[in-house]
């Protein structure tokens, strides 16, 4: 990459981080989910695509026993997995047996630590609503993922911001790798708190122009107009 490529780089992309883990989970549409872990200080980067099934390659037309999942990766200094795990039992509904295999409400553990810590959340949730939850625990074999038009949603939604970041990204694959992008769909998807907005804001690659039409999306929640669907 040569310097002039390098200084389009959004601040936020240019961390770096020692040991990050990935979490894999499933909490109805993948859609709005990932724009919620997108938005949480701590996360590198997210993805959507389809898990615990057993047909390989699905798609989002042929999913067969598959379910939407949600996967990122994160930094375990900046926030704990038990941390993500308060946020999916908080933002969907795991009480009820889901209309489709699809939806299913699910967590996808990558090691004991993972597994444990997912009994002990769903234990505290049970305790919290006062009912059977009935996510599943499962073991993480392998994750899909989902065909380009629905990473990143929320973002979608938005060309004027959207075609900004695809100028920094033009590839896929550094475009759904970037932080920045992560963010930004989280934040247009009206999730995540105003402090730590307002003090991203100006390391996610964006002109003045996007970033006030970002702020206007990001504070349009406060009206209510963004709510949170799962």
């Amino acid at each position: 990459m040569n310097p002039f490529e390098e200084d389009k780089i959004p601040a936020i992309d240019k961390l770096t981080y020692s040991s990050p883990k990935t979490a894999t989970l499933a909490m109805g549409c993948f859609w709005s989910p990932e724009s919620l872990f997108g938005s949480i200080g701590g996360v590198i980067r997210t993805r959507v695509g389809f898990a615990g099934g057993t047909t390989e390659n699905p798609t989002y037309r042929t999913l067969a026993d598959h379910i939407e999942t949600v996967q990122l990766d994160f930094d375990p200094e900046q926030i704990l997995y038990a941390q993500l795990l308060e946020n999916f039992f908080a933002h969907h509904t795991p009480t009820k047996e889901p209309r489709k295999r699809q939806y299913t409400s699910a967590i996808f553990y990558h090691s004991p630590e993972q597994k444990q810590a997912a009994h002990e959340a769903m234990k505290a949730a049970e305790v919290r609503l006062e009912q059977k939850v009935m996510t599943e625990v499962l073991p993480y074999q392998v994750f899909y993922l989902a065909e380009e038009r629905h990473q990143k949603w929320k973002l979608r939604r938005v060309p004027a911001v959207l075609n900004e970041l695809q100028k920094i990204y033009p590839k896929e694959e550094a475009f759904n790798n970037s932080t920045a992008v992560a963010r930004v769909n989280g934040y247009l998807g009206g999730n995540g708190e105003k402090e730590r907005f307002m003090e991203e804001m100006g390391s996610l690659g964006l002109s003045y122009p996007v970033q006030q039409t970002l702020l206007a999306h990001f504070l349009a929640k406060d009206l209510g107009d963004l709510p949170f669907k799962g």
